[in-house]
């Protein structure tokens, strides 16, 4: 009766192992559902408690009933010899089970995972080699590369636009900025659309992927603000140099 009992006590602890050991990890890594904590918890209570039905069968057995006499001495010592064995093999393979599911630990992974993220992302790609070569090309240089900065950018080129900052240090300042407020005028007109595109493209957060804001669709369109700006602002310059030019003839 104890030999059929721990026998049963084993195979249940290598099924309450087994289980244990695959619900922890289907739960943490199951595509398509979010991960339950509470489900990887029960699969290691799982898991811990197979490993102990199968370290200790013939103990707990034993405290159930009662195990008989050994048939000779030899035997006796084959039998210890035996779950000392067992004992070993167990320990050995629940300890490799265990660190296995450590490793897949959140704690672990999340590190693991945010590590091999940044080591991708430091890799350089082709389409890296092209922006640099459109900020040389297009003397961006001091265009920005973060997209907090690229957004701050954005709204002090609508400060320039819409006259909201006197940073004109010439004295035709009231003349450029009167060219700048005509929306008649075809430069200022597209510096305005520029302005609404930026406005329609952007977002909070850049998108996922982006390592420079060139590469982006808000990116690009603050870049075509910025010439839109400049632009205008040089035909506003034009035309108040015109204007004092003709004022002067008539003085």
């Amino acid at each position: 009766m104890h030999a059929l009992l721990t026998t049963v006590l084993a195979l249940t602890g290598v099924g309450l192992t087994v289980w244990g050991f695959g619900r922890a990890l289907r739960h943490r890594f199951r595509v398509g559902r979010p991960w339950s904590p509470r489900a990887r918890r029960s699969g290691l209570a799982l898991y811990a408690v197979g490993g102990l039905l199968l370290l200790l069968p013939d103990v707990l057995a034993g405290a159930v009933v009662s195990a008989g006499a050994a048939g000779s001495e030899a035997g006796a010592v084959l039998a210890t010899l035996a779950w000392l064995v067992w004992r070993a093999a167990v320990v050995l393979g629940w300890g490799l089970g265990a660190v296995a599911l450590g490793l897949t630990s959140a704690r672990v992974v999340r590190p693991a995972h945010a590590g091999v993220v940044r080591m991708v992302a430091a890799v350089p790609r082709r389409v890296d080699f092209e922006h640099a070569r459109l900020r040389r090309r297009a003397g961006y240089g001091d265009f920005p590369r973060e997209w907090a900065a690229l957004i701050e950018h954005d709204r002090a080129l609508a400060h320039r636009l819409l006259g909201q900052s006197n940073h004109f240090d010439d004295g035709a300042h009231p003349q450029v900025a009167a060219t700048l407020g005509d929306w008649s005028d075809p430069m200022t007109r597209r510096a305005m659309e520029a302005l609404v595109e930026c406005d329609r493209v952007r977002t909070p957060e850049p998108p996922l992927g982006t390592r420079d804001v060139l590469g982006s669709e808000y990116g690009r369109a603050v870049a075509a603000f910025e010439s839109a700006v400049v632009a205008a602002e040089e035909n506003a310059r034009a035309h108040a140099r015109a204007h004092a030019r003709a004022h002067s003839l008539s003085a």
